[in-house]
């Protein structure tokens, strides 16, 4: 009898619990039952480039010899989906409100302004900031430093961030005289205009490390959508904690459409706009508001 290929390995319920035990200690990222099929579609081509016969040979090595797996095994379970300005309607709040609140509080105090696109993918939304920085902030305020960094535990897409080419998908809400502005067509790709790219810091960063959560602190504004739906309650907890500790007082937190921070301890306090809503930190050091 011959033995079942790579290609035709399917996931058994007890390694898929080993492996998605390995992916929560290294990523936060949690995988419930029903994702099974999922998690098995996207390692499967982990077990075809090892070389590997099924999912408990792949499992075995990644938990006895998978130091040099585990960065493979965090790239092939990320999940990638972004566009630029994903989500109009925040992007008009911040030109709107936030920004000239934040660059009126910047000219008070000392030092830039910074915003971090936390788990950036493969850089739309940073890169949408940098656009609404030349756009919207610099020319009321042209000598205003400002440090914007994108992070993501996912080492593949960082490199697609810094390359800065897109498909057509990725660009259909840039506004038009933005597309013109701001990218060159090569072939079928949108390449972000050089000028826009050197105004961003790309780095690797994971979410639920503490160690890599204390380099990340006075941010004026932290954008992080769609990111905790992946994350049980106790690392949801975790990361909101993180990201409360990284804003300056004032600053403010954007979370995806579909995950309201209601009932999760954190002292941010819900501001909202038109279609959209932040979190901001507040400034009075009471800390008694719960969003």
């Amino acid at each position: 009898m011959t033995q079942p290929t790579a290609a035709e390995a399917t996931l058994s319920m007890r390694t898929f619990d080993r492996l998605r035990t390995l992916i929560r200690k290294h990523t936060g990222l949690d995988f419930p039952d029903e994702k099974r099929y999922l998690l098995e579609s996207r390692i499967k081509p982990r077990l075809l480039a090892q070389g590997m016969p099924d999912f408990e040979t792949y499992a075995d090595h990644v938990e006895n010899d998978g130091t040099s797996e585990i960065p493979n095994l965090v790239n092939a379970v990320t999940i990638n989906e972004t566009a630029f300005f994903r989500h109009p309607s925040q992007f008009e709040a911040l030109e709107d409100t936030i920004f000239p609140e934040l660059a009126r509080r910047r000219q008070e105090q000392a030092g830039p302004l910074r915003l971090w696109s936390a788990a950036c993918s493969a850089g739309d939304e940073a890169y949408s900031l940098a656009i609404l920085i030349r756009e919207a902030l610099a020319p009321r305020h042209p000598h205003m430093d400002h440090q914007l960094v994108g992070t993501d535990i996912d080492t593949e897409v960082l490199e697609k961030a810094q390359a800065g080419r897109y498909r057509k998908r990725a660009v259909r809400n840039v506004p038009p005289a933005y597309l013109r502005k701001y990218f060159d067509r090569s072939g079928e790709a949108f390449v972000v205009d050089p000028s826009i790219r050197e105004m961003v810091e790309f780095r690797t960063l994971n979410l639920t490390d503490a160690r890599d959560m204390r380099q990340m602190r006075n941010f004026d504004l932290i954008m992080c959508a769609n990111v905790l739906i992946y994350f049980n309650e106790a690392s949801k907890k975790d990361v909101l904690r993180g990201l409360h500790r990284a804003l300056r007082p004032g600053g403010y937190l954007f979370v995806g459409g579909s995950e309201a921070l209601g009932g999760l301890e954190v002292p941010l306090e819900p501001v909202r706009y038109e279609g959209a809503l932040a979190y901001r930190r507040p400034t009075d050091g009471a800390g008694s508001s719960r969003a």
